[in-house]
């Protein structure tokens, strides 16, 4: 917060190199904060029984879709990705634990901006398929061979490509969204054309 306030000039004016240097100090904490969710998430997890809580009639794009993109927003913007999202023209309900349900869309999302291409598409599709709802998060990027694929949603394991490797990581954030997901009675997948684009999509 105090990064925050000296970025926005609330203490004075920062020259060229100071507002660098606070950037860096913002986007380092924001990491941090960010392996800190993961494992918090993770313990929550494998402490015992998950016991969510679930709601009747929430809003998923307005509870679930739309939180989680706002707190990637600044993110895509660093990156100049080109965001396009494909979402209904009417606002549907469904039943879900919407907190658990942003925890997954965080991850999905940070991940498709961590590792998509600078200046790379990111697509966002949510549809209402009978009686689920499909979410998919597209970008363009390094992906990951067909090889790889069963190492995805492992705890603790990491995909060793050079593109990907050199990106930090816990390599607990998917293993999470498969836990949550398989609460929700639902499916999580992934797809990828290699040195190209990923996909990662749910239905619940």
């Amino acid at each position: 917060m105090n990064s925050e306030a000296l970025q926005k000039g609330l203490t004075g004016e920062l020259n060229p190199k100071q507002k660098e240097v606070v950037e860096r100090i913002i986007r380092k904490a924001n990491y941090l904060l960010g392996l800190i969710d993961e494992y918090l998430n993770l313990a929550r997890l494998e402490s015992g029984p998950l016991n969510p809580v679930f709601k009747k009639n929430t809003e998923f794009l307005e509870e679930v879709v739309e939180p989680a993109l706002d707190t990637v927003q600044s993110a895509i913007e660093e990156k100049e990705m080109k965001l396009q999202c494909e979402f209904p023209d009417k606002p549907f309900l469904t039943e879900c634990d919407p907190a658990m349900m942003k925890i997954v869309m965080n991850n999905l999302l940070s991940n498709a901006v961590k590792y998509g291409y600078k200046k790379g598409k990111l697509r966002i599709t949510v549809e209402r398929r009978t009686d689920k709802i499909r979410v998919s998060v597209w970008n363009e990027g390094p992906g990951f061979p067909e090889s790889q694929k069963l190492l995805l949603f492992r705890k603790f394991s990491r995909l060793q490509i050079p593109e990907l490797v050199k990106k930090k990581g816990t390599g607990v954030g998917l293993y999470t969204c498969w836990r949550i997901v398989a609460y929700h009675r639902g499916l999580i997948e992934a797809h990828s054309e290699y040195k190209h684009w990923a996909e990662f999509l749910f239905e619940i």
